[in-house]
């Protein structure tokens, strides 16, 4: 085996061997999964059908009620209580109820407060399950708040039902008591389990025909998967600006999501590493880091590039008179200039305080000189406002064109060419020094 070979074996690591070889098992195992899929979303499916019907149920018991017996509900007596609505006593009056059920199908319990009165359903001997209490969350969320809600787990009496519970209302307002419909889940599931068998039939030969494709999306899928992984790791190691491959962006699923969620991840790493936090422009770490490239770039192509150090004149007395915020205001309206002017000619750092460095690609002294005086005109003539303030300010800019120089050495010349400018009335910019004024 070649070392290429073996170099790519490892990188695909145990996930390149096990995934697919997941996609191939028996056909068994997708069965089981498109059964419990299928139970799943057909049970729940039927669960809203359900709560739909007993919803339907409880509106028309509750109008049958209202319309056979007329009035609020009371209750009557010292020591035999009786419930009353309006003037019927409906204490032990299940005809009414019983109807419901004959025609619906639908048990039907008629709560006073949290007691059961009216109810269809009985115990093992056949008695009705009446004086027996709702259940604790029935009684907070239905009788305290007056909400009305679906259950698919309530225990009656030994029994699971899917249940509806509406509160009942007196004429003045008050909830005087609690309407209850709901269906055995015996019932329920038996139906679930006969809707459930045509749709086993029709799907077995779809499962077949799905395990031929597996593997081939298997396949895609991983190489989706550790085109991610290598971007990871790019980015972790420090290379802020890796490529993701593009073939995870072209899916159309969470893989596609999860790509663009890196590059964004990677956008923000790169703005917070990268660029100054006041003035957004590149910080000087990182803009050190672009020009030591601009510069070898400048040397392989034997193009001209030209680096200027401009410096806002007299700021630390912008900050004395207006303030601090003031000055930082002054600073970020500098580099919106700054960064206008830079497009497309270059780009600009924030080298410190108020000082920053420009720089201009494939540019000559003589074309950067008539572009620096152009940017010149623009600061003077800005407005900088705070407050009721209206302030304007000046620079100077000290030049330097020789991309064979060392770094040190360029920021060295424009430096000096800068505090000549700001020794010599500021406001300008210098591109050569006078012969004695060349410091070494």
């Amino acid at each position: 085996m070649s070392v290429k070979k073996q170099n790519e074996n490892a990188k695909r690591g145990k996930l390149y061997y096990s995934f697919p070889a997941m996609s191939m098992l028996p056909l068994l195992f997708y069965s089981i999964i498109v059964i419990i899929f299928s139970s799943f979303t057909f049970t729940r499916s039927m669960q809203e059908q359900v709560s739909t019907e007993l919803e339907n149920v409880a509106n028309l018991a509750s109008t049958l009620i209202d319309t056979a017996y007329p009035g609020d509900y009371t209750l009557i007596g010292d020591t035999a209580l009786s419930l009353y609505k309006g003037d019927s006593n409906i204490t032990s009056d299940y005809s009414l109820i019983d109807r419901i059920k004959e025609r619906t199908g639908v048990d039907v319990t008629l709560f006073y407060q949290d007691t059961r009165v009216l109810t269809t359903i009985t115990n093992w001997d056949g008695q009705r399950i009446v004086g027996t209490r709702a259940p604790g969350v029935v009684l907070e969320e239905v009788l305290e708040q007056g909400q009305a809600e679906f259950y698919n787990n309530t225990i009656i009496n030994g029994s699971t039902y899917f249940a509806y519970y509406t509160p009942l209302y007196n004429t003045d307002g008050q909830i005087t008591g609690i309407l209850f419909v709901g269906k055995p889940a015996d019932q329920v599931n038996a139906q679930v389990n006969r809707a459930m068998t045509p749709i086993f039939i029709v799907g077995l030969p779809a499962l077949l025909f799905a395990c031929l494709f597996s593997v081939r999306y298997a396949r895609a899928f991983l190489k989706s998967l550790y085109a991610l992984k290598s971007f990871f790791s790019k980015v972790s190691a420090g290379n802020l600006s890796a490529q993701l491959d593009p073939i995870v962006l072209k899916r159309e699923d969470e893989l596609s999501e999860i790509g663009l969620s890196a590059l964004t991840m990677q956008h923000s790493l790169r703005n917070l590493v990268e660029q100054d936090t006041l003035t957004e422009l590149y910080n000087r770490r990182s803009g050190e880091l672009r020009l030591n490239a601009s510069l070898v770039k400048a040397r392989t192509m034997h193009t001209p590039l030209t680096l200027v150090i401009g410096d806002i004149d007299l700021f630390k007395k912008i900050n004395d008179t207006y303030g601090h915020q003031c000055g930082d205001q002054v600073l970020k309206n500098i580099a919106n200039i700054l960064r206008k002017n830079m497009r497309g000619r270059g780009y600009a750092i924030r080298w410190g305080g108020e000082e920053f460095l420009l720089i201009y690609e494939n540019s000559s002294l003589e074309e950067t000189g008539s572009a620096l005086r152009a940017l010149l005109d623009e600061v003077r003539s800005t407005c900088h406002e705070s407050e009721e303030h209206r302030i304007y300010v000046t620079m100077t800019f000290g030049m330097a064109c020789d991309p064979s120089k060392d770094l040190k050495d360029l920021l060295h010349e424009a430096d000096n060419k800068l505090y000549y400018g700001k020794n010599n009335g500021r406001n300008r910019i210098i591109a050569e020094l006078p012969p004695e004024s060349v410091s070494v």
